[in-house]
This record gives C-alpha cells, sequence and structure tokens, in this order.
C-alpha cells in the first residue's frame, strides 16, 4: 500500500480547503492507497477555553476519516501535527500514540523538543520531524527525534530529499514522506509503501521501527514523475 505519511482535513486544520471525504477521495484518484491522517494541533487554532472539545472533534474527525476510508477502500491511520511554540516554523509528527494520548497530554505544544519525544516514547510513539529546510528551518537535535520527513508540498520548491537521506544516513534516523497536501496545489503523489498487514497506528509503530527496507514514492515539487527509493 503506498500510504502519504502527511495528510489534513479542514475541520480540524482551517488552512485545509477540503473536508477528510474529499481528501481521501483525492488520494485513491491520484494512486495511493491511504493517509495517515496527521491534522495541525497548535495553540493558535485551539478557541480560548475550548480545548477540550478541540480534543474531542480531533479525535472524532480521525474516527469519521477511518470510517469513511473503510466504506471506499482508503486505509487511515492516526497521527498528529504538532506545531512547535519554542520552535519557530518547526513541526513535529506524531505516530503509533492512541487516538485519546492529546487527551492525557494537551499542551505537547508548549514542550521542548527532548520533553516531546521523551513523552513519545513513553507512549510507545515516534516522532518524526516535518518538512525540514521549508521556511529556513533547521533538522532539530537528532538525538530527540525518530526520523525526518521528505515533503512533497509544492508550494515549497523542492523536496530536500538529497539532503535528508544523508543526514538520516550518518545519524540512523527514520526517513518518512508525505505530501502535506492542503488544496492549495495539485494533489502530489507520494508516501511510504506499506505492508497490508499494517493495520493500526500500533502496527504503523512497529513498521516504522523495523529494520525492514523501506521503500519511498517522492514527487519532486512540479514535475510529473515519482522516483521510487529503497532505504535500508
Amino acid at each position: 500500500m503506498l500510504i502519504d505519511l502527511h495528510a489534513h482535513s479542514s475541520k480540524i486544520s482551517p488552512c485545509c480547503a477540503v473536508s477528510y471525504k474529499q481528501a481521501l477521495e483525492q488520494t485513491l484518484q491520484h494512486g495511493m492507497d491511504g493517509v495517515a491522517l496527521t491534522n495541525h494541533y497548535q495553540k493558535s487554532y485551539i478557541p480560548s477555553g475550548r480545548m477540550d472539545e478541540f480534543i474531542e472533534d480531533y479525535i472524532a474527525e480521525f474516527y469519521a476519516a477511518e470510517q469513511c476510508g473503510k466504506e471506499i477502500g482508503c486505509k487511515v491511520y492516526f497521527g498528529i501535527e504538532v506545531t512547535a511554540e519554542r520552535y519557530p516554523r518547526v513541526h513535529m509528527l506524531i505516530y503509533g500514540v492512541a487516538p485519546d494520548f492529546l487527551r492525557q497530554h494537551p499542551y505537547v505544544f508548549d514542550y521542548t523538543q527532548k520533553q516531546l519525544y521523551e513523552l513519545v516514547k513513553a507512549n510507545d510513539g515516534v516522532l518524526i520531524q516535518a518538512h525540514p529546510f521549508r521556511n529556513g528551518t533547521t533538522v532539530l537535535d537528532t538525538d530527540y527525534m525518530d526520523g525526518v520527513e521528505i515533503n512533497c508540498h509544492p508550494l515549497y520548491g523542492k523536496s530536500f530529499s538529497k539532503e535528508l537521506l544523508e543526514i538520516a544516513q550518518s545519524k540512523d534516523l527514520i526517513v518518512t514522506c508525505g505530501g502535506d497536501y492542503h488544496a492549495d496545489t495539485y494533489r502530489p503523489k507520494c508516501g511510504m509503501y506499506i505492508p497490508a498487514t499494517v493495520k493500526d497506528y500500533k502496527d504503523l509503530r512497529t513498521y516504522l521501527l523495523s529494520p525492514e527496507r523501506k521503500r519511498l514514492c517522492i514527487q519532486e515539487p512540479n514535475t510529473d514523475s515519482c522516483n521510487i527509493i529503497e532505504i535500508e
């Protein structure tokens, strides 16, 4: 299965212009088999005094998307994209935690990188830095992350795949791939090939951390081709 590991829906991520149903339909139309729904979790998106309500909506959005995916044949995994208040323009992707993770840890956007990493690991999760080098960001401390993302969002010129693969190899990091699609551009075809035996967020964590060779599909911005690379 080709899974885009970075996707959004408009109800939770207002910067996205499509609903989860539209997002999933477009995923299938463009040759992918599913997504990790990694909606934004950032302080500025949470209405004042309504954090509990926002978290419940966040979780409900995933379950609604998952059910829709079952109906139309699109796999949906749970994920989170945290905007870190302490690190301008830096986003961190969390995989492998249960959907109720945010109920127990609602202030993760205020954590240091080290605190967030330790919390994610204590909850059997995986922490990936989203789209490094975008908008001038750099790779954070590699001691406190599991990996880096190659991102194919067309608005940002390039995926930085060469640079990130070199860093990942030298630091023994996971490399993921996602489109970060917001319906403000064409829909890129990209992601990681994941076995059909990976059924849920727990299986996804196990697969990402496994020593198995990984295969990525990378569509460089504003090109028509998808480059397939294998990572040991």
